[in-house]
Parts: structure tokens; sequence; C-alpha cells
């Protein structure tokens, strides 16, 4: 007697293929939207515990280094105030050149050169030497031929950041900062406190707003603008005020935060996600009813 086979194995493997594909597929496309999302997380923390690290190696050091180091840089500003100052974006330094080699000899012993918080916009990075590509990945730039971010009468530090990377937050939020905000820079445990006085946006060649003022402490942020297109500069001007007791307490803020953006992967790729669950199910339980 034969045996009628009632159950089509080919059709039930072709069926779940077709599953493991559209899964492998879905978990493809996440991984590609959700990318930027975790990318910028990491490298945002990686970032901020470069600058806390910083921090505390400063304040684990003698404080005779400190004053030796600082001492230094002071010196070196007042051998370069005459320096040109040009658009990081579009100039190429020369590294074997021998005042470059000296600059990049100060306040070089730390981890960085030092640090930058903006509490009102959660900021907390670590400030390098440079302004190269490179350097502008990690953190902040001191951009070369400005003064070194020390403080001091007829000083004028120059701070360069990214604006509109895929793998990090850098400046992003420097658009949104406002006049009378406050920027700390704490520099060989030295705490500096300077208050945003002006912002305006310029083209890459004007520069005179970046040069030393006789008898004032000054810091400029500097990123491209608008976004994706880069045609400007954004300038956000600074002077030195008084440090007040409050303000300890604000340089403690983490600066790590989430953007709108990455709220909104985030809610997508669980939506996707959850979706991706409930056809798995209800194709699992259709195939059972069939077999």
């Amino acid at each position: 007697m034969k045996k009628t086979v009632t159950h089509d194995s080919s059709s039930t493997k072709d069926n779940r293929r077709r599953v493991w594909v559209t899964v492998l597929l879905v978990l493809v496309g996440l991984t590609i939207m959700l990318y930027p999302l975790v990318s910028t997380n990491w490298n945002n923390y990686v970032q901020n515990k470069a600058s806390n690290e910083y921090a505390k190696f400063t304040q684990e050091q003698p404080e005779e280094v400190l004053k030796d180091r600082l001492a230094s840089a002071r010196e070196w500003n007042s051998r370069h105030r005459d320096t040109p100052i040009l658009d990081p974006w579009l100039t190429q330094l020369d590294d074997t050149d021998p005042d470059y080699k000296d600059y990049l000899q100060q306040l070089n012993d730390a981890p960085a050169m030092a640090q930058l918080k903006i509490p009102s916009l959660d900021i907390n990075l670590p400030i390098y030497h440079g302004s190269s590509e490179e350097t502008l990945k990690h953190g902040v730039g001191h951009l070369y031929g400005s003064g070194l971010p020390i403080g001091g009468e007829g000083n004028h530090a120059v701070l360069t950041g990214h604006t509109g990377l895929s793998t990090a937050t850098l400046f992003d939020n420097l658009k949104n900062i406002n006049e009378k905000d406050a920027i700390y820079i704490n520099v060989y445990n030295e705490k500096l406190k300077y208050e945003v006085h002006d912002i305006e946006i310029v083209l890459p060649e004007e520069t005179d707003s970046l040069k030393p003022v006789e008898g004032q402490d000054l810091i400029t942020l500097i990123t491209c603008t608008p976004y994706g297109i880069n045609s400007h500069r954004l300038l956000v001007h600074a002077h030195r005020v008084p440090l007040e007791p409050e303000d300890l307490e604000a340089m403690e803020k983490s600066g790590f935060h989430w953007q709108w953006w990455m709220y909104v992967s985030l809610l997508l790729g669980l939506i996707v996600l959850i979706l991706l669950i409930r056809w798995i199910i209800t194709n699992t339980k259709r195939q059972r009813s069939e077999s």
C-alpha cells in the first residue's frame, strides 16, 4: 500500500529561507541606520573621558611642575604675538617649521593641551595642539598663530572644532550658544572663565577679529557653517571674567548627552525591530497552521 505525502518539505524549506533572508536584510538595514547613533555616542564618550582624564592628570601633578609649564607657555605667547592667524580649514601648516616644532613643545606633557567646558551646551572636550583633520576628529584644536589658552592681558586664544561629523557631536551645538554664556578652560589645573560677548558669521578669509587686543584677555571658538555647506565660519567671541565659587560646580558637569536626532533614530530602530518580531511570530504561526 502506497503512502500519500501530505507535507511539502520543499515548500517549507523555501519559506524558511525567505524568512531568514528577510530577517537578515532588515538587520543589515537596522545596522546601517543605527551606525551614526552608536558611533557618535561612543566617540562622545571617548572624548568626554579624555577631557576628564586630562583634568585628573593635572590635578595629580606637583604644583611647581604646573607653574613651570604655564610660565614657559606665557613666555612663548610673549614671543609670538605677531604670528599670522589663518583659517584652519584652508591652510596647510609645514610640520618641519622650527617655530611650529617649538609650539608643539608647549603644554605637551599632559594627555592634552587643555580642557574646554561649556555647561550651557553640555560641551566637555579636550584641547589639542593644531587644527589638523586628525586632531579635530578627537576634540578641539588650538589654532596655531593665536595665543596659547592660558589667559593673560593681550592674549587671544582661538579654538577650532568640527560641525556635522557623522561620528561625533563636537561643536554641533555651538550655534545654540548665547551672549553671556560661560565658557571654561582648565589649563594645567588653572581654571579660567570667559563670558560670550559677540557671535558673528564671517567668510573664511575674514580673520581680523581673531587678532589680540591690548589689555584684553580673549578667546574665540570657530566652526564651519552652514551645516553641510561650510562656506562660512561661525565665530564665538568671549572675554575673561572672574571665577566665582559656583563656577567650580558648573565645571563638574560631564558634558555627555544625547541630541534630538539620536532619540529619533533609536525610536525608529525600535519600531522596525518590533515590527520584525511581530512579522516573524505571525509567519511562524501561519506555517504551523498550514502544516
